[in-house]
């Protein structure tokens, strides 16, 4: 019988390849289109995909090498990017790109007590410049990108 060396691998494994089956679950009827002309549920079908290899992965990690043992949850983190990702979502309309982007890293930041803000607001001022050259510069596609546009 194999004994477990690493509970922190054997449970991210299991929660990545449940989201990514969770995914895949939701996205079955998506269109895949042709291979001539890719359909819209091609990419999250990937990324599901990816998930579930991910979380097999590490489930075999977790039976075979010595890593972290399962320790008590930190809910900070996990609320924060929970809010992170409800605020995107809510602000992402009315207003606009550049703020749901601040916010939502701003709240996922609050996560921990390591965030070094300098660097934060640095890594912020990137990701936005980053988030517009590839989504309304180079996808065009129609975004607000701020709340008066």
């Amino acid at each position: 019988m194999t004994r477990l060396k690493s509970g922190q691998d054997l449970v991210t494994g299991i929660l990545f390849a449940l989201v990514g089956g969770f995914g895949i679950w939701i996205g079955r009827d998506y269109p895949m289109g042709t291979p001539v002309r890719l359909g819209t549920g091609v990419f999250p079908m990937l990324l599901c995909w990816g998930l579930v290899g991910i979380g097999a992965i590490l489930v075999v990690q977790a039976l075979l090498t010595n890593g972290e043992k399962l320790t008590r949850w930190d809910w900070r983190p996990l609320i924060m990017i929970g809010l992170a990702t409800i605020a995107f979502s809510l602000l992402i309309e009315p207003a606009g790109l550049v703020a749901a982007m601040v916010v939502s890293m701003t709240l996922a930041a609050l996560g921990t007590h390591e965030t070094r803000w300098l660097e934060f607001a640095m890594f912020s001022v990137i990701m936005v410049v980053v988030g517009l050259g590839l989504f309304i510069w180079g996808l065009n596609m129609p975004i607000k990108v701020f709340p008066w546009n």
